[in-house]
């Protein structure tokens, strides 16, 4: 009498195993490329809601509400904080309405001059430095790869974040 067994060869099972390999191998860089492409946009929606946040706590508090880096480094987190005493830095006793840690590795957020260290919101909403001058200025949000669409988010004398996207490129922005 014949037995019959099923299952595989070792030929065919190499076979299918090089067949799924290749596919992994071919799916890999678009995942990764997902995946920094989602870091990029989640750095953005952080930042602008915090910005967001800032600007409603300050009308609402009817005080100065600042958006921190506190080290000139926006990739590093940043303090979301009432300026009670109105001199443009954290103090003991200042309540700190929000805390955000830094960004995901390989993501770069870049400013220029005027919000190089913070965006101030004043008590009506629109953004003031502390000499009193009117603030407006860029950040820029990419990956250190440059596979991926950059972002900005513009900041007007009025207050208001808008944000844009510009083509893949390096991240060599600068301001």
């Amino acid at each position: 009498m014949y037995l019959s067994k099923k299952g595989f060869t070792l030929v065919e099972l190499l076979f299918g195993l090089a067949i799924v390999m290749l596919l992994i191998g071919l799916a890999a860089p678009t995942f990764q490329s997902i995946i920094q492409e989602q870091q990029v946009r989640s750095a953005v929606i952080s930042l602008a809601s915090s910005l967001q946040l800032a600007r409603v706590e300050s009308i609402k508090r009817n005080r100065p509400v600042l958006v921190d880096n506190e080290n000139g480094d926006w990739s590093s987190g940043w303090i979301v904080y009432v300026d009670l005493n109105r001199d443009g830095r954290p103090d003991p006793g200042e309540p700190v309405i929000q805390r955000e840690p830094p960004l995901a590795a390989q993501v770069v957020v870049n400013s220029n001059r005027p919000i190089r260290r913070y965006v101030r919101y004043t008590a009506n909403g629109r953004t003031k430095m502390n000499s009193g001058a009117f603030q407006a200025g860029t950040f820029w949000v990419c990956h250190l790869s440059g596979n991926v669409s950059r972002r900005k988010i513009i900041i007007s004398a009025s207050g208001r974040a808008r944000r844009d996207v510009e083509p893949a490129g390096p991240c060599s922005i600068t301001p």
